[in-house]
């Protein structure tokens, strides 16, 4: 975790605002190894710590925010993230999807690269989230898990998740490289580890569809604001009992490959 002291939400809008006049109409989070929407029309990068004043120690987080444009919108792309595992606390991991809502921003899209838990689910779809379940609240230090795994899966539905759905179908329909969407309930842990096959075992009994260690916090933080939220998931493993899995290479590795489908996406969506 980075020494830095983070800034708050007020000043990173602050910045923001001076960097761009105009109020993006949407925002994404880009998730591990994930690369989309790059080259925007008169685009700019910030880094992370000139922004948020600290930056993500992750691989595959190039730790930036982009604004510019896609066919004439102004958009802001969050090359990274922060996560619990990194040491960072709470007030931090939501730091950018909270400056969001300050800012204005009326869109928010979070990506992130998750392991499929449905053996359905093959490397590199994409998964539209339309339920989660919350693994890695800080309080279940305290508590253990147990309060979670007893909580039903949190549904999670707006306007913008439904658009992107239909766009996903439609995209589909028309374009033979571009496979359907899949779409599931996405369950949030602390990580850093990858899960056991006993956390897996678990997961499927509890109805999850992929898991990852981030997105959770940033759709909790929006809710009820006036920033909607969709998440789409990169699927970069599929847990199978006669699957070696390789570790974060892996899923670098198949988050690339899927990004072309993604960017495509995330453009059409923007400019629609």
């Amino acid at each position: 975790m980075s020494a830095h002291k983070p800034k708050s939400s007020t000043e990173v809008v602050a910045h923001l605002r001076n960097a761009s006049l105009v109020t993006p109409s949407v925002a994404i989070v880009l998730g591990s190894g994930v690369n989309v929407l790059e080259n925007l029309d008169d685009e700019k990068s910030y880094p992370f710590q000139e922004v948020f004043g600290v930056s993500p120690s992750v691989a595959g987080h190039s730790g930036s925010v982009t604004i510019g444009k896609v066919d004439g919108k102004v958009v802001a792309v969050m090359r990274g993230r922060f996560h619990f595992y990194e040491g960072h606390d709470w007030e931090t991991v939501t730091l950018p999807a909270r400056a969001m809502v300050e800012w204005g921003v009326p869109t928010l899209i979070l990506t992130n690269a998750a392991g499929g838990i449905n053996t359905e689910f093959r490397v590199g779809d994409l998964m539209h989230i339309t339920c989660y379940r919350d693994h890695l609240n800080p309080k279940l230090s305290e508590t253990g898990l147990m309060p979670a795994v007893s909580q039903p899966s949190q549904e999670h539905k707006s306007t913008i998740s439904s658009k992107l759905q239909q766009i996903g179908e439609e995209l589909a329909s028309k374009n033979g490289k571009f496979r359907q969407m899949r779409k599931g309930t996405y369950a949030g842990l602390l990580g850093p580890t990858y899960e056991t096959i006993a956390e897996i075992k678990m997961l499927r009994k509890l109805n999850c569809d992929a898991v990852g260690m981030s997105t959770v916090p940033e759709l909790q933080t929006v809710k009820g604001t006036k920033t909607e939220a969709a998440a789409v998931s990169v699927i970069t493993n599929v847990w199978t009992d006669d699957v070696v899995l390789e570790g974060h290479e892996e899923v670098l590795r198949a988050a690339k490959e899927a990004s072309e489908r993604l960017d495509l996406l995330l453009r059409t969506a923007i400019a629609s």
